[in-house]
């Protein structure tokens, strides 16, 4: 209960933090500009190309396996545990971040963007909020796969709370990760740089649990580390357990990195 009640205020404070960006014309241009700039970029339409591909390939190779036989699990847990799936889920956070402030760094416009004016936290925002749209979009044509199973399926109700669960991971776990990309973009103006951190610290993040497996370290410190581990906060979500002390993990610990690209940026404005 109080950590639903700490979700719901949690929640309210980040949808009026949301509104009053939004309401602020400044924000509002900034934030068109940021997704106008994701959508012609030639790469972001590899990358809705690829995500599509691999998905979909993911949701033919699960409905060819649940053909086979009677199987103890859903369709949905079968494509979002697929080598497919991982293998693309992974590459897009460097991908859509890497140039967030890595390109405005290299191009030396970070510091026109600093001194003009709008504010930092205007400019941080407007780039995360793109990010997230964009990785938003990313996910849609494979949710309508399943809409249409759905529609055309009597024996898959039961995975209505698995796919629910499922999607409000990959939001969960993804605004985690492209805070992670923005803070990676924000330390460095070459790209590729900005790219492999964000990589290896979303990969490590997600294999924590797993490794831990195969390590000879304390139960307990096993046990508290753990519960950091993002494959088991998957697991649980695939099987419809939608826990809210999850959801403010990855939540706070995205305001937190936020924060912390926030510093970093009013630092370099001031060098300005």
């Amino acid at each position: 209960m109080a950590f639903s009640i700490t979700a719901c205020v949690l929640l309210g404070i980040i949808i009026l933090c949301l509104l009053r960006f939004l309401a602020a014309g400044t924000g509002l241009i900034l934030l068109g500009k940021e997704l106008r700039s994701f959508f012609f970029s030639p790469i972001a339409w590899v990358v809705l190309a690829l995500v599509m591909l691999l998905n979909g390939l993911s949701f033919t190779a699960a409905l060819a396996d649940l053909r086979e036989g009677e199987r103890s699990v859903t369709l949905t847990a079968y494509t979002f545990n697929s080598i497919q799936f991982w293998l693309a889920y992974f590459f897009i956070f460097p991908v859509i971040t890497m140039r967030l402030f890595a390109e405005e760094q290299k191009l030396g416009t970070i510091e026109t963007l600093l001194t003009a004016p709008v504010t930092t936290i205007q400019l941080l925002l407007a780039k995360y909020l793109a990010a997230i749209s964009f990785y938003i979009i990313l996910w849609l044509p494979s949710l309508l796969n399943f809409v249409l199973f759905q529609m055309n399926s009597v024996d898959d109700h039961a995975s209505i709370g698995s796919l629910a669960g499922s999607y409000t991971i990959i939001f969960l776990v993804g605004m985690f990760n492209i805070a992670i990309g923005c803070l990676a973009s924000a330390l460095t103006k070459n790209q590729l740089v900005a790219a492999m951190t964000c990589f290896t610290f979303c990969l490590l993040h997600f294999l924590l649990g797993f490794i831990l497996q195969n390590l000879s370290v304390p139960d307990a410190f096993r046990e508290t580390v753990t519960h950091f581990s993002t494959q088991i906060h998957v697991r649980a979500f695939i099987d419809g357990l939608i826990d809210t002390r999850q959801i403010i993990y990855y939540t706070s610990f995205s305001i937190l990195l936020l924060n912390i690209t926030y510093h970093v940026l009013e630092f370099r404005k001031w060098k300005v």
